[in-house]
């Protein structure tokens, strides 16, 4: 999930013309006396990003004066947040608030198409809202190809009971949502809350905001952004960037596969034969000798007791795979137990190579996944 930190995705907002409070981003313990200028205000709502949900319960979100703000922000900088470290703080202007209310659009993957879904109640879990309030929910399906334009929305506004100016700040807030989703291939787009000012004004006070992180190609600037970096642990990060999906696990057993699918089932066939996968690694359908390579230099940096390689060669020449983890294996010096599953083109060549040269190598799955979590546990 490609989620963006709230003070980016409020430069994003901003950017697409949705209104948001103004607000500075802070680092370290500095002074805040250019934004108690900037703003005219003597308090500030003090926010630490982070990548995850339940900042408010857990503490990172709080009304401060400009006295504690500094403070506050040395307390924040580096705590944890459900295993990351919070290493910024966002100080934002206060808003009067007179009436909260939620909104998103999402992609519905069902259908492919957007989905709108609002509220009337804002500020709260809207999972709650549905279940206690669900005539306070409304929702629309609109096509992923279609242009937006304010008419489309005044019905969706009614109901949640806006009226002439304000009405019409609501249409146009939705229009700028949908471009935005659209061009910025956003999956998610979330305001909770979005605000109604004591002077008849619609803000995002909050942002939540997912990329499509298929779409990086298309929009570089989304993919270097602090929130898309941050979400990597350091060996993910370099998978990533050698074309290799991958993501950290807590198992014991390193695997590599040709698919998400096949990775997929390589993880649960361990987890039945009685260990557990330290990572899911998919080199792609057509991965080359350089590419597996380059995942096995990956898992030899992990802390693992063994390594299955589960490939199913359509594109991928099975020989040329064998002969690639044979002088990878040389190369970066790997002791712990190996075992490989091939399948598909030149699978019995490449067996043979990987027999030849002192490997387990199997033909089927199921013993290939056997074997590997009997020499993990200490079989022969």
């Amino acid at each position: 999930m490609g989620m963006l930190y709230e003070y980016e995705a409020k430069e994003l907002f901003r950017k697409h013309g949705i209104p948001t409070p103004a607000n500075k981003l802070y680092k370290n313990k500095e002074s805040i006396d250019d934004f108690v200028k900037e703003i005219n205000q003597e308090t500030f709502m003090a926010k630490g990003q982070a990548l995850a949900g339940g900042r408010g319960k857990a503490g990172l979100i709080k009304k401060v004066t400009a006295e504690e703000a500094e403070n506050y922000i040395k307390s924040i900088i580096g705590r944890d947040h459900k295993g990351k470290p919070v290493q910024q703080v966002m100080l934002e202007e206060p808003m009067t608030i007179a009436k909260e209310y939620y909104l998103a659009i999402m992609i519905n993957n069902a259908t492919g198409n957007y989905h709108v879904l609002s509220s009337s109640m804002g500020g709260v879990d809207i999972e709650s809202v549905a279940k206690e309030h669900p005539e306070a929910i409304f929702r629309q399906d609109l096509p992923i190809d279609f242009e937006p334009l304010p008419y489309q929305f005044v019905d969706l506004g009614k109901k949640l009971g806006f009226q002439g100016r304000v009405l019409n700040q609501f249409t146009s807030i939705m229009v700028k949502m949908f471009s935005m989703a659209i061009s910025e291939d956003l999956t998610l787009v979330e305001i909770n809350p979005l605000i109604l000012t004591e002077d008849n004004k619609l803000i995002a006070a909050d942002a939540k905001v997912v990329v499509d992180k298929n779409a990086y190609y298309r929009n570089k600037d989304l993919a270097q952004l602090k929130s898309q970096v941050d979400q990597y642990t350091e060996l993910e990060l370099e998978a990533t960037e050698a074309g290799i999906s991958y993501v950290e696990l807590e198992g014991e057993i390193g695997i590599i596969a040709c698919g998400a699918g096949l990775s997929m089932a390589t993880c649960d066939l361990l987890e039945y034969y009685g260990s557990s996968p330290a990572n899911f690694l998919d080199v792609g359908g057509g991965a080359d000798r350089e590419k597996v390579h380059k995942a096995l230099d990956i898992l030899s940096r992990e802390k693992i007791k063994g390594i299955f390689i589960n490939v199913f060669g359509g594109i991928t020449r099975c020989d040329e795979v064998a002969r690639g983890i044979i002088s990878a294996k040389e190369e970066l010096n790997i002791k712990i137990p190996m075992v490989i599953r091939l399948i598909g083109t030149n699978d019995k060549e490449g067996i043979k190579i990987l027999e030849e040269n002192g490997f387990h190598a199997f033909g089927e799955m199921k013993p290939a996944a056997k074997k590997i979590v009997e020499l993990v546990k200490g079989g022969n």
